[in-house]
Order: structure tokens, then sequence, then C-alpha cells
């Protein structure tokens, strides 16, 4: 887990955009920032985990080993999105300090292949370790594996829960209001945010007529977004917004007056 650590703080600063360091030159997402805060704390739990797993009792050492295994498979798991992306875009964004984009690809790749197969290879070791093969105090007892995927479904029940709670809430303000009739045909189209978001995007389309286009000018900043429509909406029309906001969604739906605006 040592090596699983100190390589997460290493490719984890790498992907900080405030550091000199950083790989992607002039790439600025917040998503990449996130990503590389996440790694660095991912890479101080996991060497913080090592050295409390090396001075505890064994059953303390059981739990610590699940813990292990469950935090390894969700940085198994962020490996997958940053994979995704170094093979979707290439080397492209690292011409700054590399030679040619080949050789940032290589690169790029091999920081995740690496983590992944550390991931996996730590997965594995703890796996053989509750199994009591290399020291049968270490033996999971199945009561302890009971309590555990129960205390994991609890977490994942109050995040869901959670979530639930945040996607309905996420919107404070939309115009029209979801529902409204005899919306004027030239109304602008407004969604506040509650508190900011980044990311950002929104789509209109006619609910009758979901192939058609609705020509317009899109706006947006932190703490909402506009749409004004090019010519007016079509009269007695049934419009359909999606609002997105990262993994956030938010949709409404209002009907536009039948005569001119």
């Amino acid at each position: 887990m040592a090596w699983t650590g100190w390589s997460l703080l290493v490719v984890g600063i790498l992907y900080v955009p405030s550091l000199p360091w950083y790989i992607l030159g002039q790439v600025q997402e917040a998503e990449i920032r996130i990503w590389g805060l996440s790694a660095i704390s991912g890479g101080a739990l996991a060497l913080t985990g090592r050295l409390a797993y090396m001075r505890s009792p064994e059953g303390v050492r059981r739990w610590l080993l699940l813990v292990g295994i469950v935090g390894m498979l969700v940085i198994g798991l962020a490996q997958v999105p940053a994979l995704f992306s170094w093979l979707l875009y290439g080397g492209v964004f690292t011409g700054e300090w590399m030679p040619s984009e080949r050789a940032g690809f290589v690169i790029g790749m091999g920081l995740h292949l690496w983590l992944t197969a550390l991931a996996a290879g730590t997965i594995v070791s703890a796996i053989v370790a509750l199994s009591g093969r290399l020291r049968k105090g270490l033996k999971l007892p199945g009561k302890q594996l009971a309590q555990f995927v129960a205390l994991l479904l609890a977490i994942a029940g109050g995040w869901w829960g959670w979530e639930l709670y945040q996607s309905s809430r996420w919107v404070a303000f939309t115009y029209p209001e979801h529902g409204a009739v005899d919306v004027p045909l030239n109304a602008q189209v407004n969604v506040v945010f509650s508190g900011t978001h980044s990311s950002m995007g929104m789509r209109i389309r006619y609910v009758e007529q979901p192939e058609r286009v609705v020509p317009g000018m899109t706006g947006g900043g932190p703490s909402g977004m506009t749409f004004e429509p090019e010519g007016g909406f079509a009269p007695g029309s049934r419009v359909q917004v999606i609002v997105d906001a990262g993994r956030r969604s938010h949709t409404f739906e209002f009907t536009t007056a039948s005569g001119a605006p």
C-alpha cells in the first residue's frame, strides 16, 4: 500500500493546475483540479492506513483491510474517466513540456495504468490476507464481513438519499415555471441555481416535434442560465427545457401562447 499511496500523491500533484508540475498546460477545468486533489487525499489516506495497520492488533487490521479494499476499488474506478480522456484527446495538451504529443500520451496513459495495477494488486493482497493464508489471526469471520457489508449499505443508502435531496433542490427558480401556460412567444427562459455550478448546458426542444430545432442564444454563468429564442417560440407549443450542471439535471416544461407575442 505504500507504493499506492506515494504514487497517488505524485500523480495527484501533476493534476493540480495551480502547481508548477501541472502536466496539462492551459487546460484549467475544475474537474481536473478536483481529481488531482482527490488523488492527493487518497494517497495520504493510504499511507496513514498503512501506518495504522502496522501498529494495530489483528482485529483492527481486518477492518483496515476491508476499508482498503473499498478504497482501492474507488481508486481503480477513478482511473476510468482519466484513461478515457487520454484516449480521446491523446497528448495534445502536453505540447508545452513534451517533445511530442505521442510521448505525452504514453506518459499520461502510463500513469493511470500504473495506478490501476497498484490498486488491483493491493486488493488481491488484502483478500489473500483476509483469507488467513498468510496469518491465521487475520482470517475474516463471517460475522465481521456481514457487519462491514451492512455498514457499506447504510453509507450507500445515506449517500443515495442525500443525492436525491440535492438533485431536487439545486435549481432555485425557473421562468417560465414548470407547467406554465400562455407563455409569451418572445419570453426569455431563465434558470437560477441554488449556489454555483460549472460545466453547464441547456437543451430546448418542442415536445410534439423533438427533431425541430429551436434557434436562439444561450447564456450562462456560475449562478444560472438563460435562453432567448430567435424570432420567438412557435405558438401553442409545449416547450421542454433540460438544464445540466455537472452531474445534476433539471427538466421543466411550459406551453406558449397561441397568438402573436
